[in-house]
């Protein structure tokens, strides 16, 4: 029988906690034992029977905490530690993390490692493994499945929502929202489903629906005639995006909400505005073309996430017209990750905002 060896990172999260003095606290070696256990043991019969393989787990904790702690030296380790142990070694890879920053953990691999040759899987947990209503073991049985299944490559989540299970790409994922332990992609589009012991793919022929919108001639508000360029062109031409050295880099990420006050940021590399669900954002509240100007007087770039393809609404054109760079329509927190990521490779202006506008890891493929 055939062998596969998968490496799993662990790294925290509620998948990797447990209840303790009254509060959810990382639970080491115990949630990590909880875990491959019923795997290894429980479950190896039957993906013994369903793949022909026999499953070997290889782990690796370069850090432990509550995702909500994260920052640019732990996605730093993070990548150190997949490198070192190198993707080559195995048939895929599971890391495992927490759902509060999961959308920008996810998005950081896939920009990281959307070339890989073999299946990265993230997963995480609405509830720790002890609780009988976690969906931390179906998750990482769905991450088995893409890997098992063969022909997959790049970076992935699986999340099992409870009326469905998708295995996302990495670099779509929305941030939960408030009181909800769902996950979703943005505009709803996924990789796969996972129905059973089965992935059925969902994504087939957007590529070529991508490349038919591209010979239309419809102005787009984000387009200003950039075209977006594919990840199978120029790629020796791209600007390698790396979690290295992330915390010295700084971008200043703005939501907005009725009275905000634009206020004028000291020493950040470039501006992130995300924008209400329409795509717009309070342009008529004071101090927003203050903001700009200064913001442009400091050579700072400022762009502007989550707006929407087609008919959009005056406020967008105000933006435009200001010289806030509309960023293809995509998941905020990736474009967050995306432009953080960018900064260290030093790009100017331009290069950035080329960077930005390229397709990776199918974050801007729709």
């Amino acid at each position: 029988m055939k062998e596969s060896r998968i490496l799993v990172v662990f790294t925290g999260g509620t998948i990797g906690s447990a209840p303790a003095a009254g509060a959810l606290r990382p639970a080491g070696e115990g949630a990590r034992k909880l875990l491959l256990t019923h795997f290894a043991d429980e479950k190896q019969r039957i993906f013994e029977e369903r793949f022909q393989r026999k499953l070997f787990f290889d782990t690796v904790c370069p850090y432990e905490i509550l995702s909500e702690n994260l920052n640019g030296d732990h996605l730093e380790k993070l990548e150190a530690c997949i490198l070192e142990r190198g993707a080559e070694n195995y048939e895929g890879i599971i890391v495992t993390t927490g759902t509060d920053t999961l959308a920008y953990s996810s998005a950081a691999l896939g920009y990281a490692f959307g070339e890989l040759s073999v299946p990265m899987v993230t997963v995480s947990a609405n509830y720790p493994l002890s609780d009988e209503r976690s969906n931390g073991f179906s998750n990482f049985e769905g991450a088995l499945l893409l890997i098992l299944s063969g022909g997959h490559k790049g970076v992935f989540c699986s999340y099992d929502n409870g009326d469905n299970h998708f295995i996302h790409y990495a670099t779509r994922l929305l941030p939960q929202m408030n009181y909800s332990h769902r996950v979703e992609s943005v505009m709803g589009k996924v990789y796969g489903r996972i129905t059973g012991m089965s992935l059925e793919r969902t994504d087939l022929g957007r590529e070529d629906q991508a490349k038919e919108r591209q010979k239309g001639n419809r102005e787009e508000p984000w387009g200003d005639k950039r075209e977006i360029k594919r990840e199978e062109e120029n790629k020796e031409e791209d600007v390698v995006l790396s979690c290295k050295n992330l915390a010295k880099q700084k971008v200043l990420f703005i939501r907005p909400y009725p009275g905000i006050v634009y206020e004028a940021p000291g020493d950040y590399a470039c501006v992130l505005l995300d924008t209400y669900h329409s795509g717009t954002l309070p342009v008529m509240e004071r101090g927003f073309q203050n903001f700009l100007t200064k913001m442009q007087k400091k050579k700072i770039p400022v762009f502007a996430a989550g707006v929407p393809r087609g008919l959009v609404y005056e406020t967008v054109e105000l933006m435009k017209k200001s010289g806030v760079v509309i960023l293809p329509p995509a998941s905020p927190a990736a474009m967050y990750m995306k432009l953080w990521m960018a900064l260290e490779s030093g790009p100017d202006l331009a290069g950035l905002i080329e960077t930005v506008f390229q397709n990776r890891g199918h974050d801007l493929d729709f």
